[in-house]
């Protein structure tokens, strides 16, 4: 268990991850939001709907080049505003595409605001990761994760749960109140005081100094090819538990909510418990991503919803744990002054997998059927699960 010296976290911390609370509650209502009114408007078409949740993860590629711009800039909390800003103004271009009630622009508006979604999320992510390494004490690194993931999970829980009661409600009111939760998003900034740099650095040097860190550090290499792997298997989770609701069950969208707040619940629980674990991270995590990827494999045989509640709730409980560790791993691995670099190649080399993963999985849907899109994400889990043991320096580290 974590002790009280790991518990104590500072106060430009806890509204740090107020802030990112809020915009998750506002990305993940968005997230399957634009999923459903996308299956509404092309006749349950799951490759365009992989597209919209891939257009959201497009920008990721370039998250490097971003992160080495956040690392080097002088006005990060400026920064922050303006992208917060970007968010809630493109999707007000949603509503015009509703009102217009034309599915072609009704597409390209929600492709538009999804890529400047992903876009925005991904330069106040550097920015959150510079100030996370910048306000947490290193004894408060495993606490910090536990609380940041937390309280993610649980908005991302309420985002998921409201996307179902604002869709009940009209396509209209969801993104009206979405856009109101990413302005809400801002005033938690205004009490945010880090220490910025006081003096400019040439961003193209920055890169070449990440590049530098990233090829030396073998650890955080190895972290990148199993999240590469990762997350390519569970960008198709989105889609396909859409489609799970709408396709295979034929259930009114709020089950979509029921579904994705029961796994929310299962990651929170991780995510809490997680400091009570010590030891190497390579075998704490292979015996999680084992778990994960047979509870994965039991969806396909179940018919009912309710069934479906135990191994939404085993998901997300091993999810939330590992993402627990490897935060934790990071954090100990990256220095202050490389956080947003590190991140942003994290997200272009693994993340920015998610891009073709939505698209992917869309695909299979179409050739085959949503039971066969869970059985390559179960297998994909547990083909990867080996690297864990062949990754030995990322093996050894203890958390």
């Amino acid at each position: 268990m974590s002790d009280g010296k790991q518990t104590a976290l500072s106060r430009d911390y806890k509204v740090l991850v107020s802030s990112m609370g809020i915009s998750r509650f506002g990305t993940s209502t968005f997230n399957l939001v634009i999923l459903w009114v996308i299956l509404s408007v092309t006749s349950n078409n799951a490759f365009l709907a992989g597209l919209g949740d891939g257009l959201i993860s497009l920008p990721l590629f370039m998250s490097f080049f971003v992160g080495a711009f956040i690392d080097s800039s002088i006005h990060k909390k400026s920064l922050a505003y303006i992208a917060s800003l970007l968010r809630a103004i493109f999707l007000v271009s949603v509503l015009f595409g509703i009102y217009y009630n034309h599915p072609l622009v009704t597409l390209i508006t929600i492709y538009a605001s999804g890529f400047m979604v992903g876009l925005t999320s991904d330069v106040l992510n550097s920015i959150r990761a510079n100030w996370t390494k910048q306000f947490l004490a290193e004894e408060s690194y495993k606490a910090g994760s536990s609380f940041s993931n937390s309280v993610g999970y649980a908005a991302e829980g309420f985002g998921f749960a409201a996307s179902g009661i604002f869709l009940a409600l009209g396509s209209i009111h969801s993104f009206d109140a979405i856009i109101l939760v990413f302005i809400a998003s801002l005033v938690p900034l205004f009490l945010i005081h880090p220490n910025e740099i006081t003096e400019k650095k040439n961003t193209i040097n920055s890169a070449k100094e990440g590049f530098s860190f990233i090829s030396k550090t073998k650890s955080l290499k190895q972290i990148m090819v199993i999240a590469l792997i990762a997350n390519l298997v569970f960008g198709m989770s989105g889609i396909v538990f859409i489609a799970l609701v709408k396709i295979k069950l034929g259930l009114p969208p709020y089950y979509v909510s029921v579904i994705f707040l029961l796994f929310i619940v299962g990651t929170i629980i991780g995510s809490a418990v997680a400091p009570r674990f010590k030891g190497k991270i390579g075998k704490l995590s292979f015996v999680t991503f084992s778990f994960l990827g047979l509870s994965i494999l039991t969806i396909p045989f179940l018919n009912n919803i309710l069934y479906i509640i135990l191994p939404a709730l085993v998901i997300g409980t091993m999810i939330g744990l590992v993402n627990v560790f490897l935060n934790t791993a990071f954090l100990k691995i990256i220095p202050t002054e490389m956080m947003a670099r590190v991140n942003g190649a994290f997200n272009t080399f693994s993340l920015g997998a998610t891009f073709s993963s939505g698209m992917l999985a869309g695909l299979i849907i179409q050739l085959t059927s949503v039971s066969v899109s869970f059985f390559v994400i179960g297998f994909g889990v547990l083909v990867a699960n080996p690297l864990w043991l062949i990754f030995r320096d990322l093996y050894s580290l203890t958390i």
